[in-house]
């Protein structure tokens, strides 16, 4: 992850215990997936249902949720830079960001789940199969703190088919976009 990354999923951390941020990132990524128009105000409105504890918002969260909606929005649709998901530093312990995979894809298909009834019906197989396998990442769970190697490169595979599959439903949703 880069360090940008990290710094966003520590400052998100702390300033929405006990919301993972993982998980309000799936939510904004499944937003942008279907849904071409979503705007500031729809997403501070979907993110505050998302946080829904009727708790005031403090101007600084608005800020930091509209730099995230910012920053993703530019990165959906760009194959040379594409979103990857918000989870701990690589220095965290495996079983906590297996756990932030997971909540991501939880999100992303609460997010997708948002968009119009339809869409799903016009995704390619390939697609289909990613959001099968998203239902299986979701419900993932690891019990050690650490993993060996083997663990550790099985994560950084699976993030990246995250990253993957994210853009191939995005390019599902929008036909202009070029094919991987």
């Amino acid at each position: 992850m880069s360090d940008q990354n990290v710094s966003r999923f520590e400052m998100l951390s702390q300033s929405l215990k006990p919301i993972d941020p993982a998980e309000l990132h799936g939510l904004l990524c499944g937003l942008l997936c279907t849904n071409a128009s979503l705007d500031h105000d729809q997403w501070l409105y979907e993110a505050r249902e998302a946080l829904a504890d009727d708790r005031e918002f403090p101007q600084t969260l608005d800020e930091l949720l509209l730099l995230l909606f910012d920053e993703n929005a530019s990165h959906i649709d760009n194959l040379d830079e594409p979103v990857t998901p918000l989870l701990p530093d690589d220095d965290a312990p495996l079983s906590e960001r297996v756990r932030a995979l997971g909540s991501w894809c939880q999100g992303l298909l609460y997010g997708l789940g948002l968009g119009e009834s339809s869409w799903n019906d016009r995704l390619e197989p390939e697609s289909q199969e990613f959001l099968k396998d998203v239902v299986d990442i979701a419900q993932v769970g690891f019990d050690a703190d650490e993993g060996n190697e083997a663990d550790e490169n099985a994560y950084a595979e699976v993030v990246e088919y995250l990253r993957v599959g994210l853009m191939l439903i995005r390019q599902d949703r929008t036909p202009s976009l070029p094919k991987l």
